[in-house]
Parts: C-alpha cells; sequence; structure tokens
C-alpha cells in the first residue's frame, strides 16, 4: 500500500518537473527568437555597398540617376560611353533573391552579382553549377531576358532571370525608351498546386475522422498520392525553413511556391483545434517513403525511447530557427534530406544523412520521424503551450469565482 502511494508521489512529482521543464524551454524559445531577429537587425547590410567597390575603379566615378539606377562614368566625363548600373529583385522557392548588375552603353549584360537571397542554397547552388549567370552575360536587353531553366531549380533559375530583367528594366527605359517588366498581381502567386493542397489536407482530415472499414487503405491511397504530387512531381514538403518563413514573414514579400506554407499553416490550424497533425499522418511524402521502405525490410519500431530523441529534434529546430532569423534567410539553414530524396538537390551532408536514413528505414519504422522531424518539435510545442493557456485561463475563471464567492 505505502510502495503504491510512494510510486504515484514519486511519477506525480517527475510529471511535475517534466512540465516545469517544458514551459522553462518554451519560454527560453521564444526569447531566443526575439533575441536572434533583434540581433540579425542590428547587421549592416553592406552587399550593396561592396558592389559598388567591386565595379568602381580609380578612373571612374559612380553617379546616382535615379532609385536603384547609377551611371558608371569615367574621368573623362563621356556620358555617352558610361555604364548604368541597377538592381533587381526576384521571388524564388525559398524567398527572395537581389542581384546588382552593370550594362553597358549599348544594352548590353556585362556584370551580375547576387547581394543577397533567401533562396534556399542547394537551389540557387545548383543554379550556379549549370552556369546559368554565365549565360545571361552578353545578352541584350532590348527585349525580355530568357534562357533555358536548370533542371530541378526550375524556380530558383526564373526567379534570378526576373531578377536580372527587373534590374534591367530602367536602364532598357533609359537607352531604348520603353519597359518590359510588369508588376506581378496578387493572384499570380496563386497555382493550381496550392488548390491541390486545400484539397488533399481537406480528405486527409476526412480519411482522419472516418469510421470507414477502408479508412487504412484510403491513407495509403492519399500518402501515394501526396507523395507523388507534394514529393516527386514538386517538392512541396513544407520544413523547419517554412516555419521559419512562417514565423519572420518571409511569405509577405513573396515566394514562388507558397504550397509548404498552406499546408504548414492548415496543419497548425489542425493541431490548435484538435491536438493531433494529420500531415504527418496522411500527406507527408516522406514518411512515406519510410513506410514504404519499412514495408521491403520488414522494419520494427524503435525499441529505444530516450528522452534524447525527443529533446534533441527541439534543440536542433530552435537553433535552426535562431539562425535563420539572425542572418535573415531562414531558407539557408536546411537539415532535411527532402531535396536529395525527391530531387537529387543539396549538398554531400545532406546526401550522407539521406543515405542513412533509408538504409535505417529498412529495419525501423520511420526513423526521421522518430528522430530528427522538425514536425514533431513544431507539434509538441503547440500542443504543449495550447494546454499550458487553458490551465492558465481555468485557474483564473477559479479565482474570479472564488473572489465571487467571497464578496457575496
Amino acid at each position: 500500500m505505502w510502495l503504491v502511494i510512494f510510486m504515484a508521489l514519486h511519477k506525480k512529482t517527475n510529471s511535475n518537473k517534466s512540465k516545469n521543464r517544458e514551459k522553462i524551454f518554451s519560454v527560453a524559445s521564444i526569447l531566443l527568437l526575439i533575441l536572434a531577429w533583434y540581433l540579425g537587425g542590428l547587421r549592416t547590410n553592406n552587399s550593396q555597398a561592396q558592389f559598388f567597390e567591386h565595379i568602381s575603379s580609380a578612373d571612374s566615378q559612380l553617379v546616382e540617376v535615379s532609385a536603384n539606377l547609377y551611371r558608371l562614368v569615367g574621368t573623362d566625363g563621356d556620358k555617352e560611353s558610361a555604364k548604368w548600373v541597377s538592381f533587381g529583385s526576384g521571388v524564388g522557392y525559398g524567398g527572395e533573391l537581389t542581384v546588382g548588375a552593370v550594362f553597358t552603353h549599348t544594352g548590353g549584360i556585362e556584370t551580375i552579382s547576387l547581394l543577397s537571397s533567401k533562396e534556399t542554397s542547394s537551389y540557387f547552388d545548383k543554379v550556379v553549377e549549370e552556369k546559368l549567370p554565365e549565360a545571361l552575360l552578353n545578352k541584350t536587353i532590348k527585349t525580355s531576358l530568357t534562357v533555358d531553366a536548370v533542371t530541378g531549380a526550375t524556380l530558383t533559375s526564373d526567379a534570378y532571370i526576373k531578377a536580372l530583367d527587373q534590374a534591367a528594366d530602367p536602364v532598357r527605359q533609359a537607352i531604348f525608351g520603353y519597359h518590359l517588366s510588369e508588376q506581378a498581381s496578387v493572384w499570380s502567386y496563386f497555382k493550381w498546386l496550392d488548390a491541390a493542397a486545400l484539397l488533399f489536407f481537406g480528405l486527409a482530415v476526412w480519411v482522419n475522422r472516418s469510421r470507414s472499414e477502408h479508412k487504412v487503405k484510403l491513407n495509403v491511397a492519399l500518402l501515394a498520392a501526396s507523395t507523388l504530387l507534394f514529393g516527386f512531381h514538386s517538392a512541396s514538403l513544407y520544413s523547419a525553413s517554412t516555419m521559419g518563413g512562417v514565423i519572420y514573414g518571409s511569405w509577405i514579400s513573396g515566394v514562388a511556391n507558397y504550397t509548404p506554407f498552406i499546408l504548414i499553416a492548415l496543419s497548425i490550424g489542425y493541431i490548435f483545434y484538435y491536438n493531433r497533425n494529420v500531415y504527418c499522418q496522411s500527406l507527408c511524402p516522406f514518411g512515406a517513403m519510410q513506410q514504404c521502405l519499412a514495408k521491403v525490410g520488414n522494419a520494427k519500431s524503435s525499441p529505444v525511447r530516450h528522452q534524447l530523441f525527443v529533446w534533441f529534434p527541439r534543440v536542433l529546430l530552435l537553433v535552426t530557427l535562431c539562425l535563420g532569423a539572425y542572418f535573415r534567410s531562414p531558407a539557408a539553414f536546411v537539415y532535411e534530406p527532402f531535396g536529395i530524396a525527391f530531387g537529387m538537390i543539396g549538398g554531400m551532408y545532406l546526401f550522407v544523412l539521406t543515405v542513412i536514413i533509408i538504409l535505417t528505414s529498412l529495419v525501423v519504422r520511420r526513423p526521421w520521424c522518430q528522430s530528427l522531424c522538425p514536425v514533431n518539435a513544431m507539434t509538441d510545442f503547440l500542443v504543449f503551450n495550447k494546454s499550458w493557456f487553458k490551465q492558465i485561463r481555468s485557474q483564473k475563471n477559479k479565482q474570479r469565482r472564488a473572489a465571487k464567492t467571497e464578496k457575496e
């Protein structure tokens, strides 16, 4: 009897310690994110000044014509042969990128330099490897700029070309008397894939809440379709960089692919309402890939239930979000293997991680989901804080009722 009471008290004490630890981590996380964002704002962006230093020389002078348009005039003062300098931006997969460019007096592209980027680094690296910037040099800006997009990084290629075309437009106006770039409407960013995300999420909710005897088969079919569409076709999985983009508002300035943002927004709403994440259960392409490999290898559930697998992904996600906030580029700190798994795009460390996860999936069910996945950390954070808020509100209501009773 006394042993049972002692064990119950011990369990309650451990539970209280765990909750207190969760509360401390939750508050500390928010404060660290705010601090990282504040410190990042103090960093001076010298990219434009460095670009000016790079293109200028002792025998030239930079003259401002208008906002984002300059003339590089020689010491002889000959404005007829002066070069033009301008800046433009385009929206890629992970966010906005900005370029600076130098144009000859006849409208030829002489120099292109990337000044800032919120784009996923692996996609831009592929653009550089395929020598897209070199392909644009020496082209004329009399017409809109067009070159073949890089396979596997189409959105980044388009963003780079549009940024250069935007930079060229004021120069085009000054030299030839007309402009070609047009301001894109808000609705132009909404694509059929975004509508598909809404439809698929609705189906996921219906399947998870269904009592049909075919529920398992329906869920498998939905996972398969989601893997083909949001995985291999578009690589539109949401990740830690998407979470960073939501928190810091990079989606406001525009992204080429809003599908991950739509999926994460719907997931957050559902988590707040039902305390469950249907995305992981019914839509995640990488989760589906792990499940298929588990079937092939007859994998078992992981026997390890250590707190390390709970806290490490939380700390990793927090560090990633803080770095994204400080450098103003959430997409620059990607640690998920999605790019390699569905498009063979990413660094060597991601390639090695992907191979390890694939091989482990043959032995252990969903090893990524059980160890490093940031979605679980996000879900835990939202569910805990929702429960904490409800507890605080309940305590306040009790205090009000008690105070009201005393007055009566």
